[in-house]
């Protein structure tokens, strides 16, 4: 059986979670109408639909618990979200995939990745496809790294820049994790133990050389 501490802070997390999603919706939705590759547009459009789905997805999870709790999403993702949205709004391809592609969609895989054994043994539902879009934000990831390091190989960007930038983003995690510690401890899990994996799963030439 959920607790009820453990509905109160699932529903926390699930409300971080869409709000994620939706923000990743958008950004999807945007660098779809300026990037000039054919190939990274079919993507990005299929990722902005992937986004979509799950931010119904943890709707949809956060109302099937039935908690009379009500929560806003972290201040430190909302500021995420205003920097980010400049960013976009400025087409900058560079930024907005770091931000969106690299930190947002590799920080909700590590949260994917670690809580779904948590949420599995603790014998809430939808298993299948929690694990299902933990494959589809890997795929994310995989495509923004892979479209930074084809901008730095053509000197679009600079190893410099993608390493201060994600050292920025990073910042938000940081405090997003701390906004959010009773809901990992609740999960029995270390919430500062996100932030090193997902630091450790970038490739060693962003990772090195991060400020």
């Amino acid at each position: 059986m959920i607790t009820h501490e453990i509905r109160r802070e699932l529903l926390h997390l699930f409300v971080a979670l869409e709000y994620g999603e939706q923000l990743a919706h958008q950004c999807a939705t945007e660098q779809a109408n300026w990037v000039t590759d054919d190939k990274a547009r079919r993507f990005l459009r299929m990722q902005a639909k992937q986004e979509q789905s799950h931010a119904r997805f943890f709707s949809m999870s956060a109302n099937s618990l039935k908690s009379k709790h009500q929560f806003t999403p972290p201040d430190a993702l909302k500021q995420f979200a205003t920097r980010l949205e400049k960013a976009i709004k400025h087409r900058n391809l560079t930024e907005s995939m770091v931000g969106s592609q690299i930190v947002l969609e590799g920080f909700g895989e590590q949260i994917l990745l670690r809580l779904n054994q948590g949420l599995d043994n603790k014998g809430t539902s939808f298993k299948k496809i929690r694990h299902a879009l933990l494959r589809q934000e890997q795929s994310h990831y995989a495509f923004g790294m892979h479209t930074l390091e084809t901008q730095i190989q053509k000197n679009e960007t600079s190893i410099e820049q993608v390493c201060e930038l994600t050292s920025e983003y990073m910042q938000y995690v940081y405090l997003i994790l701390h906004e959010l510690t009773d809901v990992f401890l609740i999960l029995d899990e270390d919430p500062d133990v996100y932030a090193t994996d997902l630091v450790k799963n970038l490739p060693t030439w962003l990772r090195e050389n991060l400020l």
